[in-house]
């Protein structure tokens, strides 16, 4: 049912915690997809020790890759699963039922194409962050992808990490899924894994998400007017096209609506991401 893709590159000093905590869940239909950027380390080893001496199905692909999002993609095109919970290798699975309850919520909530719940910050114990709506998404801040269980199918569909985005390509992501009113997305109340918010990664890094905020914000400024099933639809129409310019949103925003659709400014460009 799940795969636990896992992305790696120099992690011995943290794998082995990531890893125990995936094998000892009670529920054993997983399996574990770890792609390695070519580590120089101990980390292949470590990995493989796992897949010996572990008794669910772990696949290993070493290669040098673009970074983090290429390598979930990579790993997406790997797993067999039917859904996909992606993990940091310095993260961990918060307990050893986990997967049992996930298991459990998704049979008692069909249909589903997304769900997710919490993580626990490792900085401050804190859980962290709730149910979310594509105004959240878009205003607030963004869902630890250590907490959601995608559908394999959804990258067929929404298409794959978007590698522009070296820091934020997960928020990216979960806009596009959000703002698609065919997409079921639940929440659950669940802490999914501990999640190491002190890597000190910022939002603030990645350039070209910067840019394309601001845009993703006025864009759906645009909308606020309408019924939220109408916003989402014309939201999504505008997303699926990753070569957006702010002048062609005002002019689309002025042929769709008229004049009183372009009012306001865009919103939120200097948050830093806490996921």
């Amino acid at each position: 049912m799940f795969s636990i893709i896992v992305p790696t590159l120099n992690v011995a000093a943290t794998l082995p915690a990531c890893l125990e905590s995936v094998v000892q869940q009670t529920c054993s239909d997983f399996e574990l997809v770890l792609v390695d950027g070519g580590s120089t380390d101990e980390t292949l080893e470590i990995a493989k020790s796992f897949a010996s001496d572990s008794s669910p199905q772990m696949l290993i692909h070493s290669a040098p890759d673009q970074g983090t999002y290429d390598a979930m993609n990579r790993g997406v095109s790997m797993a067999n699963g039917t859904w996909l919970l992606f993990l940091g290798a310095d993260d961990t699975v918060y307990e050893a039922e986990t997967l049992k309850r996930v298991a459990a919520f998704i049979a008692d909530h069909e249909p589903s194409d997304l769900v997710y719940g919490d993580v626990l910050l490792r900085s401050t114990s804190v859980r962290h962050a709730g149910a979310f709506d594509l105004d959240r998404l878009l205003y607030d801040t963004n869902i630890c992808h250590q907490s959601i269980f995608y559908r394999r199918e959804l990258f067929a569909g929404i298409g794959p990490y978007n590698l522009r985005y070296p820091v934020c390509a997960d928020w990216d992501f979960n806009i596009r899924c959000f703002s698609n009113p065919a997409l079921v997305a639940r929440y659950m109340d669940i802490v999914v894994a501990r999640y190491n918010d002190m890597s000190g990664v910022s939002m603030n890094k990645d350039k070209e998400f910067l840019k394309r905020l601001p845009v993703y914000l006025w864009i759906f400024n645009l909308m606020r007017w309408s019924t939220k099933e109408g916003r989402r639809a014309l939201f999504l129409g505008y997303v699926r096209s990753f070569r957006i310019r702010a002048s062609q949103v005002r002019e689309a925003g002025s042929r769709l609506f008229g004049a009183r659709a372009v009012g306001s400014g865009p919103r939120g460009a200097d948050r830093t991401a806490d996921c």
